[in-house]
């Protein structure tokens, strides 16, 4: 069955960009710590947000032990061509690289509740992709769920296609597909969006309790009854940090019922609340990396699934100058510039470029403040022409730039004494 896609209405947001170009600008102008993750093998990136695909509800918490698509639900990407190509039998669902989505038991996920007849299927981009189709199956009836998802276990046709003209849809796209009405129970719904441009497609599995009796899997609006959770937070960013802080911010959210609160999570637990876009988490380590979500809360107590996850660090601890005339001695957990002096077992050196961790005499970036001071022979460390050394109780002056050549052994060493 032949359908067209069609832009979703509302207030919701149209996807859920992790970032905008002006936004990269300023995370370079806030220096090392603010990093994004998340990128995939094509530039495309989208899952099926209504109903909720088994992605979304790993992403919203219903879903355990989802792994790493928890954080990405729109990343399930694998080779095209399905069914004659694509993911190997009993890795359909996590498309070859999440397998932790092909684990397949008749009570391992969450069933969304859906009506035979005509249902409408919101696919969401966060980078969309010109577009081939999208496909529609549904498992069998008598298919085993507590098997892993196989092509023998799909029926052999869509219940539904959707041609996507080899053109870039919009950033969310709604599809009205009829839905088979001969069978009830626990059904596997698989979609496959097919990209125009790449060998790749993006695999959406559903989990479904099948009734009949047609409709939508909406029940009808009540007066004055809530029924639209809140838009997710899209844009977060780091917007500030200090050693001990980072602060948050990203684009207010949207509800019919007004936006109460914004609940902010570091590492998958929730750590404050918010009326406002912005948050401030103080009294962290020095340079340590956090995971952050932030989820809406409208004024009906309706819950926003989590943002995209952003990765955001600490400033690393600053190094206390010494006092003037004198050079601190060497610690190898803090960062040195080009310039820094430092002292190490009784010799001064000045670090060539940034550094840490770096043994100063040992390390090329660190160079002795006086040639004329002889320092113990490493084998590992490079020398320049006038650098002394002592080995075996004797002083040696180097000739030229050599590494790893014993002093009394090779031509570049001349002895002092």
């Amino acid at each position: 069955m032949m359908m067209t896609e069609q832009p979703l209405g509302g207030g919701l947001k149209a996807g859920l960009r992790p970032f905008k170009p002006a936004v990269m600008f300023g995370f370079i102008v806030f220096g090392l710590a603010c990093l994004f993750a998340f990128s995939g093998e094509a530039s495309a990136h989208g899952y099926i947000d209504s109903p909720a695909s088994r992605t979304v509800l790993c992403q919203q918490g219903i879903n355990k032990d989802c792994g790493a698509i928890q954080y990405e639900p729109q990343s399930v990407e694998g080779k095209g061509g399905f069914p004659a190509t694509g993911p190997a039998d009993g890795q359909i669902a996590g498309a070859g690289k999440y397998p932790e989505l092909d684990v397949q038991k008749s009570d391992r996920w969450k069933k969304v509740d859906m009506k035979g007849g005509e249902n409408s299927f919101t696919w969401k981009f966060t980078a969309n992709h010109a577009t081939e189709s999208w496909k529609y199956y549904m498992t069998k009836i008598g298919w085993d769920p507590n098997k892993p998802l196989s092509r023998d276990q799909l029926e052999s046709k869509p219940f539904c296609t959707v041609d996507g003209g080899n053109k870039q849809p919009a950033m969310t796209v709604t599809h009205k597909c009829s839905v088979p009405t001969d069978r009830t129970g626990y059904y596997i719904i698989l979609s496959v969006w097919e990209i125009g441009d790449t060998d790749n497609a993006f695999y959406q599995v559903l989990d479904v309790n099948l009734t009949q009796g047609g409709g939508t899997t909406t029940p009808p609006t009540e007066p004055d009854r809530i029924v639209l959770p809140p838009s997710i937070p899209a844009g977060v960013l780091c917007s500030g940090h200090t050693e001990s802080s980072i602060t948050l911010a990203w684009t207010a959210s949207t509800a019919s019922a007004g936006i109460k609160s914004y609940e902010v999570s570091r590492d998958g637990k929730v750590i404050g609340t918010t009326s406002q876009a912005s948050y401030t988490d103080s009294g962290l380590p020095a340079d340590t990396a956090y995971l952050y979500t932030v989820a809406a809360v409208d004024n009906a107590g309706n819950r926003s699934a989590s943002s995209i996850p952003l990765s955001a660090s600490t400033l690393p601890k600053a190094v206390t100058p010494p006092p003037s005339g004198t050079a601190a001695v060497w610690d190898g957990s803090k960062i040195y510039l080009a310039g820094d002096k430092i002292t190490y077992n009784g010799i001064e050196y000045t670090a060539g470029w940034w550094t840490k961790g770096e043994q100063p005499d040992v390390s090329d970036v660190w160079k002795a403040a006086s040639t004329g001071t002889a320092q113990t022979w490493n084998s590992i460390k490079a020398y320049n022409g006038g650098d002394k050394v002592v080995y075996n109780g004797h002083t040696y002056q180097a000739k030229w730039w050599t590494q790893g050549e014993t002093p009394g052994k090779a031509s570049v060493w001349t002895l002092l004494n």
